[in-house]
């Protein structure tokens, strides 16, 4: 243990040193969603960690710029993932302080992109700066990509790990720091993620909007008629009715039930937390397997009709809404597409269907021996021995590496359950950067033999 006691020595002091390269990279506007900030955040990357020591580049996939890095020798070594692109800042009112201009106050970085996820890949960088101070250099290889399109579905990932194939290939595994964990104190590894179907769905009824007087009871509302086919797509029970929709779901192993059985979880609790009058889901299955082992159909939004000031009594002629599928192994998201397609024509001919993107669902053997070594590492970093999460609720590119370099992927969460992905006022605990910096430096060293 002399390597790591020395290197964990250092990282409080890598960390304090090294908050103003993360607070830079924060204050870079890269939001994937308005195609703005992608190839400047990128860029100050690449230059940073060729500072560092590390051989980069930057290389545009369809207009993707990915920042692919390299250090260390001693096979095989491993792959970190992380993503440098950031998600909208609406409602920018909501911010305490502006989302581009970050600040650490009271224990906490604040800003977009501290949690998810450029201050949780920093501390993949500030974990090799640690071990680089201290032994002189990185006794194992480390590639890291950083993803410029995550949050819209990194839909060029599989064809950069095609063409790169050469460079990633060999590694143990792969390990993403992203996502907050689901219980305060309580470090996680998780195992697996959901796929995401993201689709439109519209139905148009007339030309153009009626006199809801003139023409009403002769010519149906777009927004009735939506409302009716999104009712015959799932039931009051939670249930989805489209025929095939719960075919290819793969239940949880014995192993898989036993971690679901050491996860602290109550449903009733959960429901209260978020003020939410019923949990959904079919009824009998149970809450954690419907979170992680089952597939959903959401409606992300509607719209259609008047929406403004005051009231205008017309029938709306077109209504539409964005709808995503939860995808769990081994559930194809063509086949998914397909299904839809096909009851929607038996319901709805009229209605259109557009497909917006997917990620594939992946999912981890808990028994896989690498687990072990990441186990240790989010053990020695956090200091405490954390849960074994079967499957996030959630979707990352986990697939892409797993299907395109067929090893086995782990994300750990290195942020706390109150950071606020997605939302107004994101932030991430200092103490968290220092945990995540540890865990990073931990497992590079183990696999490296200098535990």
């Amino acid at each position: 243990m002399r390597d790591w006691d020395r290197v964990r020595g250092t990282v409080e002091e890598v960390v304090e040193a090294g908050l103003e390269d993360l607070l830079g990279a924060l204050r870079i506007p890269s939001v994937s969603a308005h195609g703005r900030g992608l190839e400047e955040s990128a860029a100050y990357l690449r230059d940073l960690l060729q500072r560092d020591g590390w051989r980069a580049e930057v290389e545009e996939v369809s207009g993707n710029p990915i920042v692919l890095a390299e250090t260390g020798d001693g096979d095989p070594g491993l792959i970190l993932y992380g993503h440098h692109d950031v998600q909208p800042v609406d409602p920018e009112p909501a911010w305490e302080t502006p989302p581009f201009e970050p600040l650490l106050r009271d224990g906490r970085i604040r800003g977009r992109g501290s949690a998810d996820n450029k201050g949780q890949f920093f501390c993949h960088i500030f974990a090799v700066r640690a071990i680089r101070r201290t032994l002189g250099r990185v006794p194992v290889r480390v590639r890291l990509v950083l993803d410029g399109h995550e949050e819209i579905g990194s839909a060029e990932l599989p064809e950069f790990i095609a063409r790169r194939r050469p460079q990633l290939e060999g590694a143990r595994f792969c390990l993403t720091a992203d996502g907050p964990t689901r219980l305060e104190g309580r470090p996680e590894v998780v195992f697996g993620v959901r796929g995401a179907l993201k689709l439109k769905l519209t139905v148009r009824t007339a030309d153009t909007d009626l006199h809801s007087g003139n023409w009403g009871n002769l010519v149906p509302s777009a927004a009735w008629r939506l409302a009716c086919i999104l009712a015959e797509l799932k039931g009051p029970d939670g249930r989805v009715r489209v025929p095939g929709f719960y075919d290819d779901v793969v239940p949880p192993t014995e192993l898989e039930r036993q971690a679901l059985a050491e996860i602290p979880f109550d449903p009733e609790a959960a429901r209260r937390s978020v003020g939410a009058a019923r949990l959904d889901g079919p009824p009998d299955v149970p809450a954690l397997e419907r979170l992680m082992f089952q597939p959903t159909l959401t409606v992300n939004g509607i719209e259609g009709g008047y929406r403004g000031e005051g009231f205008k009594t017309v029938i709306p002629s077109q209504a539409s809404c964005y709808l995503d599928v939860r995808l769990v192994v081994d559930q194809r998201p063509e086949a998914m597409l397909e299904l839809l397609r096909n009851h929607l024509a038996r319901i709805a001919p009229e209605a259109e269907l557009e497909y917006r993107g997917h990620y594939l669902p992946s999912r981890t053997p808990l028994d896989r021996p690498e687990a072990e070594d990441v186990l240790a590492a989010v053990e020695a970093g956090f200091g405490r021995r954390p849960l074994r999460v079967p499957c996030s609720g959630g979707s990352l590119p986990d697939a892409a590496f797993a299907v395109g370099l067929g090893i086995p992927v782990f994300d750990v969460p290195y942020g706390a359950p109150d950071q606020r992905n997605h939302a107004p006022n994101e932030n991430l605990r200092l103490e968290n950067v220092r945990q995540g910096t540890a865990t990073t430096a931990a497992l590079l060293l183990r696999l490296a033999g200098r535990w």
